[in-house]
């Protein structure tokens, strides 16, 4: 019988073949349940892996699960949390799994479509309640000029009279063309390994002054998401937020500015650094709202990856207090919405800050004519989210302001929210026999 011809073997595996099943049970014999030993199934694999990898030109046994791999890769894929990057800094591939990699770029294609709608208009009316003399915007490199300079006055009074190894004159000339080298690589990095000696920076002492010599304002996209899996695992506690400020607010403030979009590598960079959530608020919320010159674009970008992301209650709470009692700013109203739409039970401190940053529009009326709607839906949200954690004498207050500051649309509904609640703090809570 003559071999098929191609197009009859296509045609065969386009259907499931029935299966071959014998009608009796085979007598089994002794033959039949032997086994291969290990030591020859281990040369049987080797040597299969060894002519596969002659074919294909390759030689990573994790392209061949079913080989050497095996071991390696296990049947299930693992789901890693999100900011568990590796002390090891591999690829994405080890340490994410294709859903949890799946679900960013979602998110991430949702919030292009939010940035889209943006308007002209909308930017303007935030725009009118920025510092109108805000600090200059500092490069990279300014910055971590500034954080070495204040490191090497601190190690200076710690150390008066011990001359201290953090001086960049007293580095190693071979270990600053060693770092210098790096830096050139991370310039034109996109995937793939990382050189090791940026795994190792994290452990020194002085990793800001390692750092600065790689010249991080001139790594790729894909460099800083990479550097920041590593950071986030490896840092000392609380040393994060300085990799934040140093390295990824700044960048992803240029990054925006530039294209007016962010870059898929550094919004998977800021996903990563909600891995130390207390880090990420000091680091990058916090600047922002401070600066006074924070877009409605960025308030977008990074409110959506704090909203995405599950925030243990305190980290988010002092954010609350703290960001209602700074200078007013359009940005500001985007960050305490998102934070209290991810309806904690906040403690009362917070839930008064907030009210109390509202309640001060009273006051000063003049300096705020014609307030955004971004205000308005703060306060709409602070109502229908905590109206039976407030007082009476809260909620009268919240009643005066809004016929003060009035929106056609949202004022009413504040009110509504305000009259329909029949609970008030300190009120005990409504038995079961009462509400039938």
């Amino acid at each position: 019988m003559g071999r098929k011809r191609l197009h009859d073997q296509i045609a065969d595996d386009k259907f499931a073949q029935p299966s071959k099943r014998p009608t009796k049970e085979r007598n089994r014999t002794d033959e039949e349940d032997t086994y291969v030993d290990a030591k020859l199934s281990k040369k049987i694999l080797d040597q299969a892996r060894k002519q596969e990898e002659d074919l294909l030109g390759l030689g990573d046994e994790e392209k061949f699960p079913s080989l050497g791999g095996a071991k390696k890769t296990s049947a299930k894929k693992k789901t890693v949390k999100l900011g568990g990057a590796s002390e090891k800094g591999g690829s994405d591939s080890e340490d994410e799994s294709e859903d949890a990699t799946r679900s960013v770029f979602e998110n991430f294609s949702n919030l292009e479509k939010t940035v889209d709608e943006i308007t002209v208009e909308d930017e303007a009316d935030l725009r009118r309640f920025m510092n109108p003399n805000p600090k200059e915007r500092r490069t990279i490199a300014d910055i971590i000029s500034e954080k070495l300079a204040e490191k090497k006055t601190m190690m200076t009074e710690v150390l008066s009279e011990t001359p201290s190894n953090y001086m960049e004159e007293e580095l190693d000339e071979s270990v600053r063309d060693h770092f210098i080298s790096i830096g050139e690589v991370l310039s034109k990095y996109r995937s793939g390994k990382l050189p090791k000696g940026l795994k190792a920076v994290p452990s020194f002492p002085n990793w800001q002054q390692f750092l600065a010599l790689t010249r991080p304002d001139n790594w790729t996209a894909a460099s800083v998401y990479a550097a920041t899996r590593i950071f986030v695992s490896n840092l000392p506690k609380y040393n994060f937020k300085e990799f934040c400020a140093m390295i990824l607010l700044p960048r992803i403030r240029d990054d925006i500015a530039e294209y007016r979009r962010l870059n898929f590598h550094l919004f998977q960079a800021l996903h990563k650094g909600m891995y130390k959530p207390g880090d990420f608020f000091e680091g990058i919320v916090l600047p922002l709202c401070e600066a006074g010159d924070c877009s409605l674009r960025e308030a977008l970008i990074v409110a959506s990856v704090l909203n995405q992301t599950s925030v243990p209650v305190g980290y988010s709470a002092a954010a609350l207090i703290l960001i209602s009692r700074m200078e007013y700013n359009g940005a500001n109203s985007i960050f305490m919405k998102t934070i209290l739409n991810k309806k904690y039970s906040l403690p009362l401190s917070a839930i008064d800050a907030v009210v109390d940053h509202f309640v001060k529009f009273r006051k000063e009326e003049v300096d705020y004519p014609g307030l955004p709607v971004l205000w308005h839906q703060c306060l709409l949200t602070l109502v229908q989210r905590y109206k039976h954690d407030l007082t009476p004498e809260q909620k009268k207050n919240i009643l005066k302001l809004v016929k003060l500051h009035n929106h056609h649309e949202i004022s009413p509904e504040i009110q509504r929210e305000i009259s329909a609640s029949k609970r008030s703090r300190g009120d005990p809570e409504p038995d079961d026999d009462s509400m039938l």
